[in-house]
């Protein structure tokens, strides 16, 4: 369990589930911008555009979703990861 070969088999599965997990939730959010604000082609690619480039910040900085979090909690008092974390 402790070989480099076993961890790194661990770590692209964990990465292809994550990698699911977020188009999975990419999908949600869509649907719920396309039933709920009607959303159509351009606005979905839109949103999707700043979804992307919100991941590449996220690639250079650990901290970026927490700072995020905490001020968008200051902005509109809805502290989102808290609330998927259930707390």
């Amino acid at each position: 369990m402790d070989s480099p070969e076993f961890q790194k088999e661990r770590q692209k599965e964990l990465d292809k589930h994550t990698a699911e997990a977020m188009n999975c939730f990419l999908l949600i959010s869509v649907d719920y911008l396309y039933r709920n604000y009607h959303c159509k082609r351009k606005g979905v690619l839109k949103y999707l555009e700043f979804v992307l480039h919100q991941m590449h910040f996220a690639q250079k900085d650990e901290e970026y979703f927490q700072l995020m979090n905490e001020e968008l909690e200051r902005e509109v008092g809805v502290n989102v990861l808290g609330t998927l974390k259930g707390e």
